[in-house]
């Protein structure tokens, strides 16, 4: 689940659901079916997943001179100066076995550093990866983003997460500045991490 806008729900294009993928605890791939409904698409694991993973890609929304952002390149929009690529990584943990501590090569990515089901109130640590390497100064937020209270990665790219009791989401994001592409000005990275804690 990748939530909405300010705390509400929003339609989506289904093919912006790039990549799904779920593994059992022994690492195999399992067979994941899609169906398009008229408030998203909903997703079929044949087998017990351990982890299930997306990627979905937002666009990019440019800035025009006046008005509102609109889901264009910026060298197509007149006057726009600025544009943002919006992509979004995912995982929810479903069975806490070793696999889970390994980086499945997603562009961003959260990794739990312990395979062991997480306790409300107590910390859970994670690493957040850029091309696979530690990234620091990153905000683990929950929900759908971060606050200034909240815990930033360490120079390991490490940082404490501190689960609620039912189903976590763990917020992960960042943004950085792109030079000399003619369609976006900068690139937004967001993760969210799905888990339920005891």
């Amino acid at each position: 689940m990748f939530g909405g806008h300010a705390g509400k729900l929003v339609t989506y294009d289904p093919q912006k659901l790039r990549e799904v993928a779920a593994t059992d605890k022994q690492g195999k791939t399992l067979d994941v079916k899609r169906e398009i409904t008229a408030d998203g698409v909903r997703l079929s694991v044949t087998g017990s997943p351990a982890m299930i993973a997306m990627h979905f890609d937002n666009g990019i929304h440019s800035r025009p001179a006046s008005g509102p952002s609109v889901e264009k390149p910026m060298n197509e929009v007149p006057g726009a100066t600025r544009a943002t690529y919006a992509v979004k990584y995912h995982k929810t943990i479903l069975d806490w076995v070793p696999l889970i501590t390994k980086p499945i090569g997603q562009p961003f990515e959260v990794v739990a550093l312990d395979a062991v089901a997480p306790t409300a109130g107590k910390p859970l640590r994670v690493r957040v990866l850029q091309d696979g390497k530690p990234l620091a100064g990153v905000k683990l937020g929950r929900g759908e983003e971060g606050t200034a209270a909240d815990p930033v990665t360490d120079a390991d790219g490490v940082a404490a997460f501190i689960p609620v009791s039912g189903f976590n989401r763990l917020w992960a994001g960042k943004r950085i500045p792109v030079a000399g592409n003619p369609k976006y000005t900068e690139l937004s990275y967001e993760y969210s991490f799905g888990f339920n804690a005891k």
